[in-house]
């Protein structure tokens, strides 16, 4: 759960992308060029969660459901759908007619295929909880663990060509936030059958089904997307190519973007925010996300095995000094975990969250020396960051304070996003710079990835927890689900295995030309609902 993000952000690695010329570059009155920030860590939609391929792969996959450009739920391969009285079982009715890119029909299999080689054990992807944990999909847990090769266990039937039917095992109403191309992408069975997950970085060999198709790929430079003729819809597609261009440095990307070089960027370099709001207000975009920043502590490190010295560690940050003075990107501060994106959800805060700064900053000194650690014995500590300048810039001052307050020794270890995503699967960090983008508003996208059976990689087990979101799953609506919800979230905020940083929004600039683009809290911002002009 680090960081799609959008969600933010860290995710599965996956395989080496190779270099394919399949086409020759486009017209630029034809293409829309946009940022993507950092390499994409994978393009095979049954394993990528990270944030960087996340947009490419929402043009490429439909699910079977899709989100406007403010991010509503709207019909995708999926017409229309239903749910059991009793809120366990969806049914969702395919378009007519449906096809993949290379014209062969899409039928609901497809869909069903997808689940299940995303819970196949050998196909190492993250993804899987989505179907286990934030949903309870029948048998998906039983699949995920090695208990069964059973294919029919799984709650994910194709009774027809036309007919997808979900069954899980209690009530899931953001169900359908779920289910959208992110999460959702259909299996192409033919092509994955004969060529296994190279097919996935071969655009000579990839199938799609979504409004485009890709047509190449450069490792560290850049994705070219086609408008896809075999799309149900298109005839509203209006720009026929899109390109992804790789701009791990947003001082970079903002130096393309005023060369005409960018349509629409992933990032606004920190330094420049106010002056571009200024010159150029209508090409600045800032709005909310479901972008949470956290440190995780590593739990396998024996110092931090303690609870004292992480609780000590997470009082020490001055939350409100670190965002709103050294880092300066007008995040909120926060003390929680999944509060601050559902207005209906009042969850809890971390128990000091009612103390003045100075009084938790007292309580840290106190439980630092009860961990055993003063000045003739001072903590060594390392936070394992990216090299982008704001997470840098975050990072030094959360050593900083740890230094100032503690007394502790922390060196800031900044690296390449992939080699920073890969550290993570290792037990050779201290405190991780995490972050999650929430596939939607509501606090399950967050509070299922930290159940124990989500495996994140977060060594951290408490069946207690477990209990009280299988309680609160049991809730059909938010007046009872939300505060069971809550419950849970205070199990989780107790053992301080994190520290809650803030709320980071988004910011983009856009071209004028540019329409179509909308303020996405969850971040989809498909390209086929936008036109150059």
């Amino acid at each position: 759960m680090i960081g799609k993000a959008g969600r933010l952000t860290r995710w599965l690695a996956g395989a080496a992308l190779a270099l394919s010329l399949a086409t020759g570059p486009a017209l630029a009155d034809d293409t829309l060029d946009r940022g993507v920030g950092s390499e994409w860590a994978s393009l095979d939609p049954q394993v990528n969660f990270d944030s960087a391929a996340g947009w490419i792969m929402a043009d490429a996959y439909e699910g079977l459901i899709s989100f406007d450009p403010v991010g509503k739920i709207i019909p995708g391969a999926a017409e229309s759908w239903e749910a059991s009285a009793d809120g366990k079982t969806y049914t969702f009715h395919l378009r007519e007619g449906l096809k993949w890119s290379n014209g062969d029909p899409l039928v609901a299999q497809d869909f069903v295929n997808n689940v299940l080689r995303t819970l196949n054990p050998d196909t190492v992807s993250e993804k899987g909880y989505y179907f286990y944990s934030t949903i309870k999909v029948k048998g998906a847990a039983a699949l995920a663990n090695g208990e069964t090769k059973d294919p029919s266990v799984l709650g994910v039937t194709a009774p027809d060509d036309r007919t997808v039917v979900v069954e899980m095992e209690t009530p899931a109403p953001h169900i359908l936030d779920l289910m959208g191309s992110f999460q959702m992408a259909p299996l192409h069975s033919p092509s994955f059958d004969a060529n296994g997950a190279g097919v996935f970085i071969d655009p000579a060999k990839v199938v799609t089904n979504g409004a485009y198709v890709i047509k190449e790929v450069v490792p560290q430079s850049h994705v070219l997307l086609e408008k896809n003729p075999n799309y149900w819809d298109a005839a509203n597609v209006k720009i026929p190519f899109v390109k992804y261009h790789v701009t791990e440095d947003v001082g970079t990307e903002l130096k393309r973007y005023q060369a005409g070089e960018l349509d629409i960027t992933y990032d606004i370099p920190l330094a420049d925010l106010e002056r571009l709001k200024a010159e150029t207000p209508d090409e600045v975009w800032v709005f909310p996300s479901t972008y949470l920043i956290y440190y995780s502590f590593n739990l396998s490190n024996p110092d931090l095995q303690n609870i004292d010295l992480r609780r000590a560690l997470s009082l020490a940050l001055d939350r409100d000094v670190l965002e709103n003075k050294i880092v300066k990107r007008g995040a909120t501060p926060k003390l929680n975990y999944a509060g601050g994106f559902d207005p209906d959800y009042k969850g809890p805060d971390i128990a000091e969250a009612d103390m003045s700064q100075a009084d938790r900053e007292a309580l840290a000194k106190e439980l630092y020396a009860k961990a055993g650690y003063g000045p003739d014995n001072p903590l060594k500590l390392s936070i394992a960051t990216t090299v982008a300048e704001i997470n840098i810039r975050r990072a030094q001052g959360a050593a900083l304070m740890w230094k100032k307050v503690l007394g502790a020794e922390v060196e800031v270890n900044s690296m390449e996003r992939k080699a920073w995503l890969d550290l993570f699967y290792t037990d050779d960090w201290t405190i991780f710079a995490d972050n999650l983008v929430g596939d939607f508003a509501g606090p399950e996208t967050f509070l299922s990835y930290m159940r124990p059976s989500a495996e994140p990689g977060y060594g951290w087990e408490k069946p207690e927890y477990d209990t009280a979101m299988d309680e609160a799953a049991q809730q059909p609506d938010k007046a009872t689900r939300y505060p069971a919800l809550a419950k849970a979230e205070k199990i989780l905020l107790d053992d301080y295995i994190f520290a809650p940083i803030s709320i980071e929004p988004y910011r983009h600039l856009v071209k004028p030309n540019v329409k179509g683009f909308g303020a996405s809290a969850a971040g989809y911002h498909n390209s086929q609902f936008m036109t150059l002009e």
